[in-house]
Order: structure tokens, then C-alpha cells, then sequence
């Protein structure tokens, strides 16, 4: 019997030693942040700076991966499907993420029970820019311009994303009709506005911004409940149409069951890439406001922000399938 006990407790013992023994040897290899988006967009440009950054403190190559496609689900079940040991990391548009569960009838994963939060970046807030051949200059002349002209394009990073959702809260807030035109992330977007394919886009700052201080577009308004201190001189959407607010918030999440001294080390790590002057130095630009949240306050935030936006998708009456 003491012998049998003694077996049972040494098999405990080495239960609750493996985890720490295997903080303390990772990372032995490279590091994978899986992008839900093409190349160029906000995500995709902020998880290069804490790959590089995080490269130089973690002693192993820490890479980014770009799986774009289906609002974020391409690569969300390709992480959720990934051994819980680290090595894959989602990347991704927290906002975007925690919209998925209530716009998809049938995931093959589940957004909030299949990851475990590392940390939340920051928050930048999206921006609704149009064509120059567009005639409206601000958000009341577009409002105005759209109920003369039902149906005019409105372009965004895919199907779910939270460009989309925003771009849909708008037209129901403002009372217009417009016609979606979903594309797949990163500069894609901008790049078929510049080219006149769409009248209007609600962009992510990064791959917007410059274009806007080039005169190339016009940026009609911000989706956020105030103005950005980073861009002050432009107007929020909220001053014409009411409750409309927005924003990519990088994030990162690791497959459930990750252990947690190497969620806690990833965070400690997150923290410091966000903590350089080069990552202050992008966060401005691009209008973020850094929030390095730990992995509880990730949880509490998605599951608030996984209410509110199933009674957008609810009222707007979007559905993916």
C-alpha cells in the first residue's frame, strides 16, 4: 500500500514539475505568430516590430506567419489546432476575433474556450477614408451624398472583420444604404480605393494614414468615441452619426492549455517589445494607444467586447456561412 502511495505521489510530483522545467528550457526553438491577414495592415505591421523585438530577447527567432482569408477563421483554427506548448501564437485583431462567434452559425473552434490570452498590444482606431473623385469631405456630406445615391461602395478587410462590423454599424446608424466589398486584409483595400474599384474604406490607420497626409484620400472621420491625440485634426465619425466606434486591438492568444509560466513569460516579453522607443515610435504614427494587458484583463475585455458586438451583428443582421 505505502509503496503504491508513494507511486501515486511521485507521478504527482512530476505532473506539477514538467510545466516548470519546460518554462525554464523555452523557447529551444523558432517562435510562430500566425497573422489572420495579409501583409501591410495594422496586425500584420505591429506583429513585425514584437517578432523583431521579441527575437532579440527571447535568444530564438520569433517569425510572422500570414494566413489571411475568412474574417480571421483560416488562422484561428489553424492555431486552435496547434500543440499548447508556445511555439504557435495567434496574432491577431482581438475586436475581430470576439465578433466571429456570433457571426458564424459553425466554427470548428470556439473563439473564447479554445485560446488563452497572452496580452493585448494596443488599440488603434479604424478611419473611414473616400476617393478624392468622391464630392463629400466629412461624414455629413457623405451621409448626405449617400441617401441622393443608394448603394455606394464601402470597402473593408474581410468579411467579419471589424472593418466590416464598423462599416455596418455605420450605414445602420447613419440610415444609408451602401454595398460592402469584402476583401482580405492588409493594403488590399487601399490599394482597390486608390485605384477607384471602391468609393470609400473603413481602413486601419497604418495603411491608410499616409495616403491621407499625401492628399491621395480623404479621411472623413474616426471611428472612435474621441478624437486621437495622434490625429487631432480629424473629426470622429461620433460628431455627425452617433455610437459609431471601432478599432483594430492587437492582441495576442495561444492554443488552450498553453502552460501558464509560458503564458506569463510571453507576456513579459510582449511587454517589453511594446515598451521600446521603436514600438512607441510606430504606435504613434498609426494612432495606437498602447495597452499591454495582462492575460485576466484579455479575458474580461473579449468577453465584454463578444456581448456587444453579437448585438451589432444581431441588428445589423450580417451572417457568415
Amino acid at each position: 500500500m505505502s509503496g503504491l502511495l508513494g507511486g501515486t505521489l511521485a507521478l504527482i510530483l512530476a505532473a506539477l514539475l514538467v510545466p516548470a522545467a519546460f518554462a525554464q528550457t523555452y523557447p529551444t526553438r523558432t517562435v510562430r505568430l500566425v497573422v489572420p491577414f495579409a501583409p501591410g495592415g495594422a496586425t500584420d505591421i505591429f506583429a513585425r516590430m514584437a517578432a523583431a523585438e521579441m527575437t532579440k530577447g527571447m535568444g530564438q527567432q520569433v517569425i510572422v506567419e500570414n494566413r489571411p482569408g475568412a474574417g480571421t477563421t483560416i488562422a484561428a483554427e489553424f492555431v486552435a489546432r496547434s500543440p499548447a506548448d508556445g511555439y504557435v501564437l495567434f496574432y491577431t485583431d482581438l475586436s475581430t476575433h470576439t465578433i466571429t462567434r456570433s457571426l458564424y452559425d459553425k466554427l470548428a473552434y470556439d473563439p473564447m474556450k479554445d485560446f488563452t490570452p497572452v496580452t493585448a498590444v494596443n488599440a488603434s482606431p479604424l478611419l473611414l477614408v473616400a476617393h478624392p473623385s468622391v464630392t463629400a469631405k466629412n461624414v455629413d456630406e457623405l451621409v448626405r451624398l449617400a441617401k441622393r445615391y443608394p448603394g455606394i461602395t464601402l470597402g473593408n478587410s474581410g468579411l467579419g472583420t471589424v472593418t466590416h462590423m464598423t462599416a455596418e454599424k455605420f450605414r445602420m446608424r447613419a440610415g444609408i444604404e451602401v454595398t460592402p466589398v469584402n476583401y482580405k486584409g492588409g493594403n488590399t483595400p487601399i490599394v482597390a480605393l486608390r485605384s477607384g474599384e471602391v468609393a470609400m474604406v473603413m481602413a486601419t490607420v497604418p495603411a491608410s494614414i499616409q495616403h491621407v497626409r499625401e492628399g491621395k484620400l480623404v479621411a472623413l472621420g474616426l471611428a472612435a468615441a474621441k478624437r486621437s491625440p495622434f490625429l487631432p485634426d480629424i473629426p470622429t465619425i461620433g460628431e455627425t452619426v452617433k455610437g459609431v466606434e471601432g478599432a483594430v486591438i492587437a492582441g495576442v492568444l495561444a492554443p488552450a492549455g498553453t502552460p501558464q509560466n509560458v503564458i506569463d513569460l510571453l507576456y513579459t516579453q510582449f511587454s517589453k517589445s511594446s515598451a521600446t522607443s521603436r514600438a512607441k515610435e510606430l504606435f504613434a504614427a498609426n494612432a495606437a494607444e498602447t495597452l499591454s494587458q495582462a492575460p485576466a484583463e484579455v479575458r474580461k475585455a473579449m468577453e465584454r467586447d463578444v456581448r456587444e458586438w453579437a448585438g451589432v451583428v444581431k441588428a445589423t443582421g450580417v451572417k457568415a456561412r
